[in-house]
């Protein structure tokens, strides 16, 4: 095996951390989010970026968004409805299926599941009274 010199990997490394911060970039101006509410986590470039504390997406749905042109608000739905379908025990979809129309349940049915929730509640709670 023949091993890569240290300055290709460095400059590697930096035209890596360029395209990736060059997403970001065009993500923050299609979505009109400004750079200082967000960071790299760990200052880990190409990893999770988070911007305030309501968007965490990571390198492959930077670029899936801007190359898709996707609006915020839909990433915003998808976040939303994956944390329902993890606590209602459902499928959770990675973001290119969900742009592409996946099978995922109606608000109807997920207000159907939160209602079926809280009546088992509330019946958990009237019995634990007794």
């Amino acid at each position: 095996m023949k091993k890569i010199e240290q300055a290709t990997k460095q400059k590697l490394r930096q035209a890596y951390k360029t395209a990736c911060n060059g997403y970001l970039v065009e993500l923050m101006r299609m979505w009109e989010l400004d750079a200082h509410y967000g960071y790299w986590i760990s200052d880990e470039v190409g990893g999770v970026y988070a911007y305030s504390d309501y968007i965490f997406i990571d390198m492959a749905d930077i670029i899936y968004c801007v190359e898709n042109d996707v609006e915020e608000k839909e990433y915003e739905d998808w976040q939303e409805y994956c944390v329902f379908a993890n606590e209602y025990k459902q499928d959770t979809p990675n973001f290119p299926s969900w742009h592409k129309g996946c099978p995922r349940l109606t608000k109807e049915q997920q207000d159907k599941l939160v209602a079926l929730k809280k009546n088992l509640n509330d019946c958990i709670d009237e019995y634990r009274h007794m």
